[in-house]
């Protein structure tokens, strides 16, 4: 980690004298030999992850970590102050920040120098007893170098090294599966390397039932081979609680603003994480939902692992019981709110980031922490889900803030000044209190990525004019179709995510000419006018979307299917909500060869289904199919090789549903079955002990439904289902 440390604090020093160089006019040459020098340290932290670490190394990463954090306080601090000060002032602020850049070199230096002794560890003395006996020194080097190849060699060799599933096979070459009960492609290599710190464990103290010694040191060699970027994503994924579903793109947003992510000339920092956590999953060290893979989890057996890697190298300091103290050096704080009684005291800490989780919320008394000094240096804020109805107008002052989660929070007014927090990449508002329109300071948020809002507001929020100023928008939800708004959606051509609210016949048009500037547009979404009882959504069949569209979401009444929907060839995810369609829309929908998952949601107004609804040969690669309809009875056929690839079928409000389609027990490829109702008849039917319809079912390893009588009005939906696993 002590590699991760250092680069990615050059990467922020380097942005900093891009995007603050009226704050640091002045020490241009100061921050260039600072940045040179930790490039240095750098290159050799990363050459140390091949070499044996000991105990003079151990202690000197400890102090390039202290020293690194020091750097990182007198940093935001000046900034902080710049941020008040008047220009008059400014100079001598400037002085004094010039003089601890002056100590911090000269204590770079010392460290520099320690460093040079590590890579050669020969001390005087031994140079002058070379001199004397060359012969019998040259001796002692090569039994320690004998002794090193050993160490690793039988840390390495398969005859060592059990698997994760317990089996231990010699003729296994080093390139070979590990394996683990999580279906693991683990590699390993005869490449023992790790990082200083890793190589000076020898005892972790694993508890009975969790996580064994051999499985803890197969996971220690596929760690050590991540490089440095991969180990941070990896540790990252653990701030979050056991059991805690990621979204991928949240994860994505939150590396972004923690400076978590290498950076890569011409590449946008949001793909490049995506490209990590990618990684990840295919290492298996991160596992989607089969029925929702942009939701991610840590696997069990990685879990211990990765918590233990992450308490001792102090990554994120997570509070889990109601007597905790926090490491005065922790730069991420977790706070389980379910598993304590008051609220942590965080007053010695200057922590970067800050998550509250569980289902409890913060006392009444106890909401005013953001006031406090300790909070003045918060890149990341995550509030998401607690019960605040709205943030102190201290917020603002809060001017390193990246990330600011209010997802799920009651919060629906906002404070004036929230336009001073000029580092702000990300402001989540979805499903918050009513939001009509933003502050309009909102616009000099000139760093803003992701501005996401909705859905719970069914009319949109307006947000305020001169939003096509900001140039860095990648993510903009939950808008209303104001005609002026959507006038300056044109300006913001490098937006890949865009949710418009409220769209009608007579902004349609200025709608789809503004979307059609957007080039690289990956994701949309399109909602229809309330007019009670349904929305009704106009759509011209002239203008069509930008080609590179991958996820489209249309809800609204439609009279039918565009005609340019049919040629979106790079669709993968499509819903169609509302619609109340009355042709069949697979006769369009099969043209799109690379769906892998559909929702029609009230979309199709159609009592019966048969094998002209899905026949062989369409959707090659639709792994998950949804459908919800108040009207449909049965489902009568599927084709025999049909839906190759479907892996979760979901009937929702499905509820005058009474049989399922003959040729479903051909779909092999068929994980989760849910029906949500299902009529008490039929779950009869569907009973493994003599039920008429059970072969069609009884291949799915996981059956979910509640059945009809569990849906009255004191149960509703959160009645809980019933699971059928095998």
């Amino acid at each position: 980690m002590a590699e991760a440390l250092v680069k990615f604090f050059v990467q922020r020093l380097n942005s900093l004298l891009v995007e603050e160089t009226e704050t640091f006019s002045g020490l241009e040459d100061q921050m260039d030999r600072l940045v040179n020098t930790l490039r240095e340290v750098g290159q050799f932290t990363e050459e140390m992850s091949c070499e044996e670490g000991d105990a003079a190394t151990y202690s000197w990463v400890n102090e390039l970590r202290e020293l690194i954090s020091e750097m990182d306080d007198h940093i935001d601090e000046f900034i902080i102050q710049m941020d008040k000060q008047k220009k008059s002032d400014c100079l001598v602020l400037t002085d004094c920040f010039r003089s601890e850049l002056l100590k911090i070199e000269s204590r770079l230096a010392l460290a520099v120098h320690r460093m040079t002794e590590l890579k050669n560890p020969t001390t005087v003395e031994e140079m002058e007893y070379s001199m004397e006996n060359p012969h019998e020194l040259e001796g002692r080097e090569e039994d320690d170098r004998k002794k090193s190849q050993e160490g690793a060699s039988q840390i390495a060799s398969p005859k060592n090294s059990a698997t994760i599933g317990g089996e231990n096979e010699d003729d296994k070459d080093d390139s070979q599966d590990i394996g683990d009960s999580q279906t693991s492609a683990l590699k390993i290599s005869t490449t023992t390397g790790g990082d200083e710190e890793d190589k000076m464990e020898t005892s972790h103290g694993v508890e009975e039932g969790e996580t064994s010694d051999q499985t803890f040191s197969q996971f220690q060699l596929v760690y050590n081979k991540l490089p440095y970027y991969l180990q941070s994503c990896f540790l990252y994924c653990c701030t979050f609680p056991k059991d805690y579903r990621i979204h991928k793109g949240r994860l994505i947003q939150l590396l972004v603003a923690e400076g978590l992510v290498q950076g890569k000339t011409g590449e946008i920092m949001e793909d490049i994480a995506e490209e990590n956590i990618n990684e990840l999953i295919i290492q298996n060290m991160l596992q989607e939902e089969d029925d929702n893979p942009n939701r991610l989890s840590v696997p069990y057996l990685y879990r211990d692992f990765c918590i233990h890697k992450m308490e001792k190298k102090i990554f994120t300091a997570t509070c889990t019981s109601p007597i905790f103290i926090f490491p005065r050096s922790a730069r991420r704080v977790s706070i389980d709110l379910d598993k304590i009684t008051i609220t942590p005291d965080l007053t010695d800490l200057q922590p970067r980031s800050l998550f509250l989780f569980g289902y409890q919320d913060l006392p009444e008394h106890d909401r005013n922490w953001l006031t406090l000094p300790w909070a003045k240096f918060l890149r990341v804020l995550d509030l998401e889900g607690r019960k605040i109805k709205s943030l102190p107008d201290e917020v603002e002052y809060l001017i390193h803030l990246r990330y600011l989660g209010l997802r799920k929070t009651n919060i629906n007014q906002l404070p004036a000044g929230l336009g001073n927090l000029r580092a702000l990449q990300t402001l989540d508002l979805r499903w918050c209190g009513y939001f009509k329109a933003l502050p309009a300071k909102i616009i000099n948020l000139a760093k803003l990525r992701h501005l996401k809002l909705g859905p719970n507001n069914s009319w949109g929020t307006t947000p305020s004019a001169g939003i096509g100023k900001l140039k860095n928008l990648l993510t903009l939800t939950g808008i209303h179709a104001d005609y002026c708004i959507t006038r300056e959606l044109g300006n913001l051509v490098q937006l890949r995510k865009v949710g418009i609210i409220d769209v009608t016949g007579e902004n349609v048009g200025e709608v789809f000419a503004s979307i059609g500037n957007m080039q690289g547009l990956l994701c949309l979404s399109l909602v229809g006018k309330y007019v009670n009882p349904q929305q009704v959504l106009v759509l011209p069949d002239s203008i069509s979307p930008p080609p590179t569209i991958r996820k489209l979401r249309l809800d609204g009444l439609l009279q039918k299917l565009p005609q340019w929907l049919g040629s979106m060839k790079m669709l993968t995810k499509l819903r169609l909500g509302f619609s109340y369609l009355s042709e069949n829309p697979m006769l369009v929908l099969h043209l799109l060869p690379n769906l892998t998952r559909l929702t029609l949601w009230q979309a199709y107004v159609s009592k019966q289904l048969g094998k002209e609804f899905c026949r062989v040969g369409w959707f090659p690669k639709l792994q998950f199919l949804q459908i919800a309809s108040d009207v449909l009875e049965e489902w009568t056929e599927i084709e025999k090789g049909a839906l190759p690839s479907l892996n979760c079928l979901h009937f929702h409000c499905c509820s005058k549903l009474r049989m399922l389609p003959e040729g479903l027990q051909f779909v092999t490829t068929l994980k989760h079955l849910y029906l949500f109702p299902l009529l008490d008849d039929h779950m009869e039917r569907l009973k493994p002990d003599g039920g008429e319809e059970n072969y069609k079912i009884k291949h799915i390893s996981q059956i979910s439904f509640i059945p009809t009588s569990c849906c009255g009005p004191s149960a509703g939906w959160n009645a809980g289902d019933i699971c059928v696993d095998k």
